[in-house]
């Protein structure tokens, strides 16, 4: 496998192994010959490995250019899945997870009878359905501190009104005795 990776070159080594000067995340200035069907075969392996050891961030970076370059079905599918898996590690909940939907609907488009893209179905699902949820939670919360702040409002005119009766019949009263004094 290493022999894989360094027929790959050194900015591939140093992109598995979290080396180089810039960020992993930051596309290289450089362009990249593509890889050969072996050498995505070999990077698919490395990245199941990184992810087992934890290094997710360098196994995100390496399923990414496996996505990129020329699909070949059984590994290019189970990249998307694994990359997509890895995203929505780091994705924002209320976000919607955005890449990772995209990843995975990627994945379903692209290889419709994928066991990967089987698995993918209803985890993208489950993510739209949870955005969705999202949305409809957060348009309740807003009507609910709508109706709130109407509530607040009509129980202070309440008060006021009650004020306003006893005032009234306190005066009603007055003037009664008034009249009968006369």
């Amino acid at each position: 496998m290493l022999l894989a990776l360094a027929s790959g070159g050194c900015s591939t080594l140093k992109t598995v192994f979290g080396q180089g000067g810039e960020s992993p995340r930051k596309p290289s200035a450089t362009v990249t010959a593509p890889l050969p069907p072996k050498s995505l075969t070999a990077h698919l392996s490395r990245a199941r490995e990184l992810i087992q050891t934890g290094k997710d961030e360098a196994a995100r970076d390496l399923l990414q250019r496996i996505g990129t370059e020329k699909s070949l079905p059984g590994v290019t599918d189970e990249a998307l899945f694994r990359q997509g898996l890895l995203t929505l590690k780091s994705e924002n909940e209320a976000g919607g997870y955005p890449q990772t939907r995209q990843i995975l609907e990627r994945l379903i488009h692209d290889y419709p009878g994928s066991i990967w893209a089987v698995q993918a179905t209803p985890l993208n699902d489950i993510l739209l359905s949870r955005w969705q949820t999202e949305l409809s939670l957060g348009k309740a919360r807003r009507q609910i501190k709508t109706l709130k702040d109407s509530n607040l409002s009509l129980n202070r005119e309440n008060k006021e009104m009650h004020l306003n009766i006893e005032k009234l019949k306190t005066l009603e009263q007055e003037l009664e005795l008034k009249s009968r004094r006369k």
